[in-house]
């Protein structure tokens, strides 16, 4: 959990240092809390320990006593590292507009994501440079890897060549471990006299890994929070989850209302469902319920603070890390098949027109679905206009059509994602990926989750928004170099184009250009969604305010909105000052689940290749760095590189404008999007690496 202290105490020095540049006097303390707005003596103590750090970090200096000032003459300035597998590092910092450069020689002891001062040591027309001058704090405690013995030499090689650094490991510090095991390693120490960190084995793995054994790996080097204490099982059995008639009478009851829900085959925690009612004059209302987590878990309550440390679910294939205990995820929130549940609601009246909102409800109520839809139980009545609640289906399908036309029109990007996922046997170890487009029945039920999202952004006046930047204008000329490849001349994908998103759809819908191409270019052109309570507007969605509000079982910000819409509703005071250290922790712990997912999916779909090794697949090139060609093959099969050094017919030279190789002799070329026949020629599952040949 160190990554989220880290990146609470850098927001609040950043706060400190904005403060202290704005008032150009010297304040102390409390007079730095007060502009802050932060309250009480748990805040007091977080602000003077930050002071305490930025005065070690000569940010700040004390210019009389107890009182501090901006140090204008310092060079140092702040943040967390990003280490490449040469062993370079790069930084980000809002006073450049480039990445700082820092070389491996002058890296310090730092390793990959540890929190940094550094100094700049030249400014260029080539870039930026910098040299570390103090590690503040280590991201990682731990890292995945192996065990090389030499005599005496005992060496530990992480599976990330990104890390920053082998370790040293005592004689004493292996535990039993011998030469080429698979270990987890625990940082111990690095004395800046010593040439790498010292590490000591604290776990031994199985050198030819499963599923399961990766799995519980991530979870113990990431400190992935896996169990739930003895006092959150107290609390769980002294809920009451009877409801009784004074709860009801406090509620709207859509236990009449035609209601069901709609998720994929193995789901058990239904947070969402939808009703709908005819209403005189071809009107009609479309309920979108959500489970009432808010009235079972309390503020402060054990399974509250859990859950907000968690702040998310994690999915793996096989197996989930709920952020609720089970009692409450899978039974007694989920909107579960004919059984009374208590939900908030957000309740639209349509007119005949389909999509125009005439009235909109938000408030508590209580429902009893009527039925428990697949995703592909709702497809083949959408495809066969027939089957259970067929009418009403159908309505609620016409109305989500119009609904994500006009959402495209006014400016969302239409991203054409694909759901991949893995068949699993019996004793949960993979078979084969499964690839397959969104059901229509995805987009409906997407379509009126964004709508409520969308819809209680509108009617809170603060909140935690769900936020979306700009695109990165240097990243964007690359998309535009890629378009010009592929014929397409007269193209504006600047970010000052008022109708780039619009471009960006005629784009994807577009045969010249590779899809999956053009949309990974653009999906590293564009801004992480993050959380925060000042609102930027979600340029993904091209909505002006949007935030979450429809998955309160499994994310924690989710349930803050619930907590504020019910006291925005009941005219109670409510503040979100505070909540903004709360959106960088949802935001952090967001990036490291999303991270762990996609290596546990790249060890699967690796794992599933092992022994197609030698065999020749299809593929299509979808990066091309100075070092090789990265090609995906197959159906969501996965992803390796073709090294340049493998490129035995000619002599080719990287052309960075056009990211691609060209033959001096021949004139051949590898460009984005080539289709190209492969061989796999190895696969390094501890690594995460696939070589492949061209065919």
């Amino acid at each position: 959990m160190s990554k989220i202290k880290n990146s609470r105490l850098l927001s609040l020095k950043e706060d400190i240092v904005k403060v202290l540049k704005k008032r150009k006097v010297g304040l102390n303390s409390k007079q730095i809390a007060w502009d802050l707005r932060l309250k009480g003596n748990k805040a007091q103590k977080k602000i003077e320990g930050a002071i305490k750090a930025l005065e070690k970090e000569k940010l700040i200096t004390q210019t009389e006593k107890y009182k501090f000032q901006y140090n204008y003459n310092s060079s140092l300035i702040v943040g967390n590292i990003d280490i490449n597998k040469q062993g370079n590092g790069y930084f980000q910092s809002e006073l450049y507009n480039d990445d700082i450069f820092i070389d491996s020689r002058n890296m310090l002891n730092a390793l990959n994501g540890d929190l940094i001062s550094i100094e700049i040591i030249t400014k260029k027309r080539g870039g930026i440079a910098g040299k570390v001058k103090e590690v503040l704090s280590r991201s990682n405690q731990k890292f995945i890897g192996t065990i090389q013995i030499n005599g005496n030499n005992i060496f530990f090689i992480p599976d990330d060549g990104r890390v920053g650094s082998d370790f040293f490991i005592r004689k004493e510090k292996l535990n039993g471990a011998q030469n080429n095991d698979r270990v987890i390693v625990k940082f111990l120490e690095w004395p800046l006299s010593a040439g790498c960190p010292f590490g000591s084995v604290i776990k031994i793995l199985n050198n030819s890994p499963d599923l399961k054994d990766e799995i519980d790996a991530s979870i113990e080097i990431f400190n992935l929070r896996n169990n739930f204490s003895e006092s959150i099982h107290n609390e769980l059995n002294a809920l009451n989850i009877n409801i009784d008639s004074n709860e009801i009478a406090k509620r709207k009851d859509f236990r009449d209302d035609i209601t069901f829900t709609i998720d994929p085959k193995d789901a058990k925690d239904f947070d969402d469902a939808l009703s709908i009612k005819f209403l005189p004059n071809n009107k009609f209302s479309i309920g979108i319920h959500i489970a009432d987590v808010a009235h079972y878990v309390k503020p402060d309550s054990e399974i509250d603070k859990e859950a907000f440390l968690r702040a998310f679910s994690i999915y793996f294939p096989g197996k989930v890390i709920p952020m609720l205990p089970e009692k409450l995820s899978n039974l007694i929130c989920s909107l579960r098949p004919n059984e009374d549940k208590l939900c908030f609601s957000v309740v639209i009246k349509f007119n005949a027109n389909l999509t125009q909102c005439e009235d909109v409800w938000f408030g508590k109520g209580i429902i009893n679905s009527n039925y428990r839809f697949t995703y592909e139980d709702v497809e083949n009545i959408i495809e066969q206009k027939d089957g259970l609640f067929s009418k009403e289906i159908l309505l609620m399908n016409r109305v989500a059509e119009k609904l994500r036309v006009n959402r495209m029109n006014a400016g969302s990007i239409d991203f054409k994602r694909t759901n991949l996922s893995f068949e699993l046997n019996e004793l949960n170890e993979p078979m084969k990926v499964v690839q397959k487009d969104p059901l229509e029945a995805h987009k409906l039920v997407e379509e009126f989750m964004l709508l409520a999202n969308k819809k209680v952004a509108n009617k809170l006046k603060k909140c935690i928004y769900r936020v979306h930047d700009l695109p990165d204008k240097d990243q964007l000329e690359e998309v535009a170099r890629y378009v010009k490849q592929c014929g397409i001349k007269k193209i504006n994908l600047d970010v000052t184009n008022k109708s780039l998103a619009i471009t960006i759809n005629k784009l994807l819908a577009n045969p010249a250009i590779s899809i999956d191409v053009f949309q990974n270019l653009i999906l590293r052109a564009m801004s992480k969604a993050n959380y925060s309570t000042k609102n930027i507007g979600h340029y993904g969605l091209g909505f002006e305010k949007y935030t979450h509000f429809t998955s309160p079982i499994r994310r924690y910000a989710d349930l803050i909105i619930h907590r504020l819409l019910y006291m925005s509703i009941n005219a109670e005071k409510y503040d979100v000052m505070g909540l903004e250290k709360n959106c960088i922790h949802f935001s952090t712990m967001e990036r490291l689940y999303v991270d762990v997912e996609r290596k546990i999916t790249k060890f699967v779909q690796l794992k599933l290749l092992e022994k197609s090794v030698g065999e020749t697949f299809h593929g299509i090139i979808t990066g091309v760095v100075k070092w090789g060609i990265y090609v995906e093959i197959g159906e969501g099969c996965g992803e390796g590189l073709v090294s340049v050094k493998s490129l035995k017919d000619d002599n080719y030279y990287y052309d960075e404008t056009f990211r691609s190789f060209i033959g001096r002799k021949k004139g051949k070329k590898y460009t984005l999007g080539q289709k190209l026949l492969v061989e796999i020629k190895s696969i390094d599952l501890l690594k995460k690496e696939m070589d492949l040949i061209v065919v």
